[in-house]
């Protein structure tokens, strides 16, 4: 390098030096290393402690949400003990109506469901006399046929002449007189027996006696629409209608 300045000065030239200064590399010591991986230690223990964060607000997020549920299932819980306490009001309703009809039997309810079910159980039998197979009363006892009217002698049964029921019972002077309905408009009344085999509004059948005449006489009369039938006649124990 010296032999290079001379040979410039020599020739004249304008020489400019400077001074390079080369500074050892700087070695790092134990301490700083130590220091170093604590850091990352603590960094990496910092990381853990975020996660371990977010996780626990993410079981905190979810302990909230099944929170939430339960509160669901209590509204659920008491639109079923709305229901309960309808069904026991109804149930407790109906009770009150079958009490009522059973101890007054005069009571609003109880007229409006016997109207309601009368209404459609009642039906009209509308059969005239000529529907039926009329019978007479007695084959035993003497029979006479005046102007409709059948009177019967002597000692024995008497029996209806068709089926129907019994509408009505009078007693008066140890006699009685009972009506015997067979259709809306077509009826029976005897009169004058001693003794009925038979009761009010019971069902009557044209082969069982429902009187007995035990002395004298008894009197049938046949009705349709309230109108004495006299176009018939009596032969062998048997009713012809006359046309």
């Amino acid at each position: 390098m010296k032999d290079g300045l001379e040979y410039a000065e020599m020739l004249g030239l304008t020489v400019s030096s400077c001074d390079l200064t080369i500074k050892p590399a700087k070695r790092r010591r134990k301490k700083d290393v130590k220091e170093d991986v604590i850091a990352k230690v603590n960094e990496e223990s910092v990381r853990e402690d975020l996660t371990q964060s977010e996780v626990e607000q993410d079981e905190s997020f979810q302990e909230e949400y099944e929170d939430v549920t339960p509160k669901t299932k209590t509204k659920k819980f008491f639109k079923l003990d709305v229901l309960q306490v309808q069904g026991i009001a109804i149930f407790a309703l109906i009770v009150t109506i079958l009490l009522t009809n059973i101890f007054w039997e005069n009571s609003g309810i109880n007229r409006l469901f016997n109207s309601a079910f009368s209404s459609q159980a009642e039906q009209v039998d509308a059969r005239n006399y000529l529907s039926f197979n009329a019978k007479s009363p007695s084959n035993e006892l003497e029979v006479s046929l005046s102007e409709g009217v059948m009177t019967f002698s002597g000692k024995g049964a008497l029996y209806p002449v068709c089926d129907g029921k019994v509408s009505s019972i009078v007693e008066e002077d140890g006699k009685y007189t009972m009506t015997i309905s067979h259709s809306d408009s077509f009826k029976t009344v005897i009169s004058g027996v001693d003794f009925v085999y038979t009761e009010k509004g019971e069902d009557v059948f044209g082969y069982i006696p429902v009187g007995y005449i035990s002395d004298g006489s008894a009197s049938v009369y046949m009705y349709d629409e309230e109108v004495l039938l006299t176009n018939y006649i009596v032969e062998d124990g048997a009713i012809i209608w006359e046309s």
